[in-house]
């Protein structure tokens, strides 16, 4: 029964051990179909190699789990990769919405000049405030 509670306190910590690894693996494998994005594996592992500074071996060890005990290093690099990869993604989604608006507010800009009364409900809908930022304003004076 000793024997027994003996093996009972070591496993708990290998378990958690081997979880950590894993779930290391994981993300590792994850990270690098996301930074590969669209189309054949080849593809993605070298547009993650790309991303991500490291070679396409490495990349491609790192996809297919191969890799047991990921270095930190690999696992820092990969990691920074995904996190350029959102901050651009949240940029263009930025700009995006800037341009929007922008053209929001020029259309708004050409209804109110057209007719206000009857386009006043598609002004309001457009969101008139988005004129007030500055840009939409130089975007009326150049047509």
């Amino acid at each position: 029964m000793t024997e027994k509670q003996g093996r009972d306190r070591e496993n708990p910590r290998r378990e958690a051990e081997m979880y950590r690894v894993e779930a290391i693996q994981e993300e590792m494998a994850l990270a690098v179909r996301f930074l590969g994005g669209e189309g054949p594996a080849k593809d993605q592992n070298r547009k993650a190699a790309r991303a991500a500074k490291l070679s396409p071996t490495v990349i491609e060890r790192l996809r297919w789990k191969k890799i047991k005990r990921v270095p930190a290093d690999l696992a820092d690099a990969i990691r920074e990769a995904v996190e350029r990869h959102n901050e651009e993604g949240l940029g263009r989604a930025r700009h995006e919405a800037f341009i929007a608006r922008q053209q929001a507010a020029v259309l708004a800009s050409r209804l109110a000049d057209i007719d206000p009364d009857f386009y006043g409900q598609e002004i309001a809908r457009l969101g008139r405030p988005a004129v007030s930022l500055g840009s939409g304003s130089h975007s009326q004076s150049g047509e």
